[in-house]
Protein backbone atom coordinates (compact mmCIF):
# COMPACT_ATOMS: atom_id res chain seq x y z
CA UNK A 1 0.00 0.00 0.00
CA UNK A 2 2.86 2.41 0.81
CA UNK A 3 4.35 1.71 -2.58
CA UNK A 4 1.02 2.48 -4.29
CA UNK A 5 0.71 5.81 -2.46
CA UNK A 6 4.37 6.63 -3.17
CA UNK A 7 3.89 5.90 -6.90
CA UNK A 8 0.71 7.98 -6.96
CA UNK A 9 2.52 11.04 -5.54
CA UNK A 10 5.46 10.56 -7.91
CA UNK A 11 3.00 10.43 -10.80
CA UNK A 12 1.34 13.65 -9.61
CA UNK A 13 4.70 15.35 -9.26
CA UNK A 14 5.66 14.63 -12.85
CA UNK A 15 2.15 15.15 -14.22
CA UNK A 16 1.86 18.67 -12.80
CA UNK A 17 2.91 20.44 -16.05
CA UNK A 18 -0.02 18.78 -17.79
CA UNK A 19 -2.38 20.69 -15.50
CA UNK A 20 -0.51 24.02 -15.78
CA UNK A 21 -2.04 26.88 -17.76
CA UNK A 22 -1.18 26.65 -21.42
CA UNK A 23 0.55 29.63 -22.99
CA UNK A 24 -1.40 30.89 -26.02
CA UNK A 25 0.50 30.42 -29.30
CA UNK A 26 0.47 34.11 -30.18
CA UNK A 27 2.07 34.90 -26.81
CA UNK A 28 4.68 32.14 -26.89
CA UNK A 29 5.88 33.11 -30.38
CA UNK A 30 6.55 36.70 -29.22
CA UNK A 31 7.75 36.08 -25.66
CA UNK A 32 10.19 33.31 -24.93
CA UNK A 33 9.95 32.34 -22.19
CA UNK A 34 6.48 33.65 -21.32
CA UNK A 35 5.26 34.05 -17.76
CA UNK A 36 1.70 34.96 -16.80
CA UNK A 37 2.02 37.88 -14.37
CA UNK A 38 -1.72 38.26 -13.75
CA UNK A 39 -5.15 38.33 -15.34
CA UNK A 40 -8.65 39.60 -14.67
CA UNK A 41 -12.08 40.18 -16.14
CA UNK A 42 -13.18 43.78 -16.69
CA UNK A 43 -16.80 44.10 -15.67
CA UNK A 44 -18.89 47.24 -15.92
CA UNK A 45 -22.33 47.17 -14.29
CA UNK A 46 -21.99 43.37 -13.96
CA UNK A 47 -21.40 42.98 -17.72
CA UNK A 48 -18.17 41.30 -18.74
CA UNK A 49 -16.44 43.62 -21.21
CA UNK A 50 -13.26 41.58 -21.69
CA UNK A 51 -10.72 39.24 -20.15
CA UNK A 52 -7.22 40.70 -19.88
CA UNK A 53 -3.87 39.08 -19.11
CA UNK A 54 -0.33 40.39 -18.66
CA UNK A 55 2.50 38.19 -19.95
CA UNK A 56 6.22 38.87 -19.56
CA UNK A 57 9.62 37.42 -20.43
CA UNK A 58 10.48 37.64 -16.74
CA UNK A 59 8.69 36.24 -13.68
CA UNK A 60 8.51 39.79 -12.31
CA UNK A 61 6.98 42.53 -14.42
CA UNK A 62 9.27 45.33 -15.64
CA UNK A 63 8.98 47.99 -18.33
CA UNK A 64 12.61 47.15 -19.14
CA UNK A 65 11.63 43.72 -20.52
CA UNK A 66 9.31 42.71 -23.34
CA UNK A 67 5.72 42.08 -22.22
CA UNK A 68 2.30 41.55 -23.76
CA UNK A 69 -1.16 42.67 -22.77
CA UNK A 70 -3.72 40.19 -24.11
CA UNK A 71 -7.41 41.15 -24.29
CA UNK A 72 -10.21 38.80 -25.32
CA UNK A 73 -13.35 40.83 -25.95
CA UNK A 74 -16.79 39.85 -24.76
CA UNK A 75 -18.54 42.74 -26.55
CA UNK A 76 -18.41 44.52 -29.91
CA UNK A 77 -16.60 47.85 -30.34
CA UNK A 78 -15.79 49.96 -33.39
CA UNK A 79 -12.20 51.02 -33.94
CA UNK A 80 -13.27 54.66 -33.49
CA UNK A 81 -14.84 53.87 -30.11
CA UNK A 82 -11.69 52.01 -29.03
CA UNK A 83 -9.44 54.89 -30.10
CA UNK A 84 -11.66 57.50 -28.42
CA UNK A 85 -11.84 55.53 -25.18
CA UNK A 86 -8.07 54.93 -25.22
CA UNK A 87 -7.35 58.66 -25.52
CA UNK A 88 -9.86 59.39 -22.73
CA UNK A 89 -8.12 56.86 -20.47
CA UNK A 90 -4.67 58.28 -21.29
CA UNK A 91 -5.98 61.77 -20.51
CA UNK A 92 -7.17 60.64 -17.07
CA UNK A 93 -3.56 59.73 -16.25
CA UNK A 94 -1.61 62.43 -18.10
CA UNK A 95 -2.19 66.00 -19.24
CA UNK A 96 -2.46 66.11 -23.02
CA UNK A 97 -2.50 69.08 -25.37
CA UNK A 98 -5.30 69.33 -27.91
CA UNK A 99 -2.76 68.48 -30.61
CA UNK A 100 -1.63 65.34 -28.73
CA UNK A 101 -5.24 64.21 -28.24
CA UNK A 102 -5.94 64.65 -31.95
CA UNK A 103 -2.69 62.98 -33.01
CA UNK A 104 -3.09 60.03 -30.61
CA UNK A 105 -6.69 59.47 -31.68
CA UNK A 106 -5.70 59.45 -35.36
CA UNK A 107 -2.76 57.08 -34.77
CA UNK A 108 -4.82 54.67 -32.67
CA UNK A 109 -7.85 54.71 -34.96
CA UNK A 110 -5.57 53.87 -37.91
CA UNK A 111 -3.92 51.08 -35.89
CA UNK A 112 -7.02 49.53 -34.34
CA UNK A 113 -9.53 47.15 -35.87
CA UNK A 114 -13.15 46.92 -34.83
CA UNK A 115 -13.70 43.98 -32.50
CA UNK A 116 -16.53 41.58 -31.81
CA UNK A 117 -17.16 39.04 -29.07
CA UNK A 118 -14.36 36.47 -29.00
CA UNK A 119 -11.79 38.64 -30.81
CA UNK A 120 -8.32 38.88 -29.32
CA UNK A 121 -6.04 41.91 -29.21
CA UNK A 122 -2.42 41.63 -28.07
CA UNK A 123 -0.28 44.70 -27.43
CA UNK A 124 3.36 43.59 -27.42
CA UNK A 125 5.54 46.19 -25.65
CA UNK A 126 9.17 46.14 -26.77
CA UNK A 127 11.40 48.50 -24.73
CA UNK A 128 12.87 51.35 -26.78
CA UNK A 129 10.92 50.21 -29.86
CA UNK A 130 7.22 50.69 -29.10
CA UNK A 131 4.14 48.49 -29.22
CA UNK A 132 3.26 45.92 -31.87
CA UNK A 133 -0.49 45.37 -32.13
CA UNK A 134 -1.90 41.97 -33.04
CA UNK A 135 -5.55 41.17 -33.80
CA UNK A 136 -6.57 37.53 -33.75
CA UNK A 137 -2.94 36.49 -34.09
CA UNK A 138 -2.02 38.76 -37.01
CA UNK A 139 0.19 41.84 -36.80
CA UNK A 140 -2.02 44.87 -37.45
CA UNK A 141 0.53 47.64 -36.97
CA UNK A 142 2.87 49.35 -34.57
CA UNK A 143 3.04 52.34 -32.24
CA UNK A 144 6.55 53.66 -32.93
CA UNK A 145 6.09 56.85 -30.90
CA UNK A 146 7.73 55.74 -27.63
CA UNK A 147 5.76 58.23 -25.52
CA UNK A 148 2.43 57.05 -26.93
CA UNK A 149 3.50 53.41 -26.57
CA UNK A 150 4.09 53.88 -22.83
CA UNK A 151 0.94 55.97 -22.35
CA UNK A 152 -1.07 53.30 -24.16
CA UNK A 153 0.04 50.35 -22.01
CA UNK A 154 -0.35 52.49 -18.88
CA UNK A 155 -4.11 52.47 -19.52
CA UNK A 156 -4.02 49.00 -17.93
CA UNK A 157 -0.80 49.11 -15.89
CA UNK A 158 -1.04 52.43 -14.03
CA UNK A 159 -2.86 51.93 -10.72
CA UNK A 160 -4.32 55.45 -11.00
CA UNK A 161 -6.38 54.29 -13.99
CA UNK A 162 -10.13 53.75 -14.14
CA UNK A 163 -10.00 50.14 -12.91
CA UNK A 164 -7.30 49.87 -10.19
CA UNK A 165 -8.51 46.45 -8.99
CA UNK A 166 -8.02 45.02 -12.48
CA UNK A 167 -4.58 46.65 -12.66
CA UNK A 168 -3.53 45.15 -9.33
CA UNK A 169 -4.60 41.70 -10.51
CA UNK A 170 -2.73 42.16 -13.79
CA UNK A 171 0.43 43.13 -11.92
CA UNK A 172 0.06 40.08 -9.67
CA UNK A 173 -0.45 42.22 -6.57
CA UNK A 174 -3.72 40.55 -5.57
CA UNK A 175 -5.76 37.48 -6.48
Amino acid sequence: MKKLIYNFFILLLFAQPIFAAEIPANISKNLNPAFLIGDSDLRVLALKVYHIALWSEEKNFSYDKKFAIQIIYNMNFSKSDLAKRSVEEIEKLHTLTDQEKKSYFEQLEKLFASVKKGDEKVALFVPNQGVEMFYNGKLNGKISDLKLARLFVDIWLDERGSYPKVTKKLLGKTK
